[in-house]
Formats: structure tokens, C-alpha cells, sequence
């Protein structure tokens, strides 16, 4: 799958044996991909790639990390930081649109979900070691309307406003639209508009996928 014909070297990422071992299942057999690390946590990641030369990372999208607060889109960003030319695959469960969006801004250059990895990992490795970007086909819908900009540093792709992603955070923490508004000093109508605003633009639709985007983006 290497463009020129040589050994390339892959690092995998992801706390979940199982996931690790169907990894390795996949690519037992291709002689000119060579398994040459494998990490259990952000931290471990980080560590190894300091000191083992690779060619692509393939990596879990949230794993533990020392402070609990490396994981998700603040470990992409840190990778791509300190790996500005290393293809990254991302492999995850999630069904978020924000979330899609915010880990191709954060410089990734292929996402499957989990439950498509034994259909299109391999045309993931293909297509990001020949310098394009795949989107597994569960994830394709989320950026059908969406152009990838340039990874910036803490870069959130939709946009919210101050007062809307305001309402987000709290809402995240558990705060209900009432206690938001007393809060806040504003109406409970106010209050659930911006929320509802907040979800629209991210292309979320429901409590949950609003959770994982302030998780994501360090707002809880």
C-alpha cells in the first residue's frame, strides 16, 4: 500500500484489546505493512512517538490519559502539533457530526467507525498513505455540506456563539434550561433557543451527542 513500494511502519492506538487485536488481524499477512508500536492510553501514545519513527498512526479517538483531560480532539491537536506530516487514521464508535467536523480540523486524515473497520481500514490505509483523506461512508452525511478548513489550535468548525456555547457548557454540566436561565439572567425562552440554535449548527440531535461536543471541546 506504500506509493513507493517499501515497509510501511504503523503505530496503533486504542485501550480496548479487542479493537487492538482486530487491528493486528487485519493487517497480519500484508507484507509491506509492519506493526511497529502499539499504545494503551493518550499518554502512552505521546511517549512512543517521542522515540519510534513511523510512517501512519491508527488510534482510538478517546482513551484514558493521565489528567483526564488529553483525550479526544486536545490529543489530536497535540499530535498534529507535534506530528505536522503524519497520516493519522481515527478509529471510533461515535455518530457526531461536530465531532466529525472537529477531528478533520484537527488535522485528521482518515476516520472509520468501529463497526465498519473490517470493511474499509484497509481502503482508509490506502487512500491517506497516497495523500487524500477518507471518510468512512456512516460519516460521509456529516460533511456532505462541509468544507475541511485548515487546523487552528482550539478551532471550533461551527462556529457558536459566546452566549451559545455559554448555555452548551452548563447545559453539559447538568443544568437544566430553567437553571441555566436564572443563571444566567435570561428567559427560559431565550435560553432554549440558544440551546436549540447551538444543536442545529452543530448538526446534533440529541442531549447526548451535545455532551460528547462540550466533552470534546473542553467546555465541562
Amino acid at each position: 500500500m506504500s506509493p513507493n513500494g517499501e515497509i510501511t511502519r504503523i503505530v496503533i492506538a486504542d485501550d480496548h484489546p479487542v479493537v487492538m487485536l482486530g487491528i493486528r488481524a487485519l493487517l497480519r499477512g500484508l507484507s509491506n505493512l509492519d506493526v511497529v508500536a502499539e499504545a494503551n492510553s493518550g499518554g502512552e501514545l505521546l511517549s512512543l512517538l517521542a522515540n519510534e519513527p513511523c510512517d501512519l498512526l491508527i488510534t482510538d479517538f478517546s482513551m484514558p490519559f493521565e489528567d483526564g483531560t488529553g483525550d479526544g480532539l486536545p490529543l489530536l491537536r497535540r499530535l498534529r502539533r507535534d506530528h505536522p506530516k503524519l497520516p493519522i487514521i481515527v478509529l471510533t464508535m461515535m455518530q457526531n457530526p461536530a465531532l466529525t467536523r472537529g477531528m478533520l480540523a484537527a488535522g485528521v486524515t482518515g476516520l472509520v467507525g468501529k463497526m465498519a473497520m473490517t470493511k474499509e481500514l484497509l481502503l482508509a490505509i490506502g487512500a491517506v498513505l497516497n495523500g487524500r483523506t477518507y471518510i468512512c461512508e456512516a460519516m460521509r452525511e456529516h460533511v456532505s455540506d462541509w468544507t475541511i478548513p485548515h487546523a487552528v489550535e482550539g478551532s471550533d468548525p461551527a462556529v457558536l456563539s459566546q452566549r451559545e456555547a455559554e448555555v452548551v457548557r452548563l447545559y453539559a454540566q447538568g443544568l437544566t434550561v430553567t437553571q441555566i436561565a436564572e443563571q444566567l439572567h435570561r428567559s427560559v425562552k431565550t435560553v432554549s433557543q440558544q440551546k436549540n440554535d447551538a444543536m442545529r449548527k452543530l448538526g446534533v440531535t440529541s442531549n447526548t451527542q451535545l455532551f460528547e461536543y462540550a466533552r470534546a471541546y473542553g467546555l465541562l
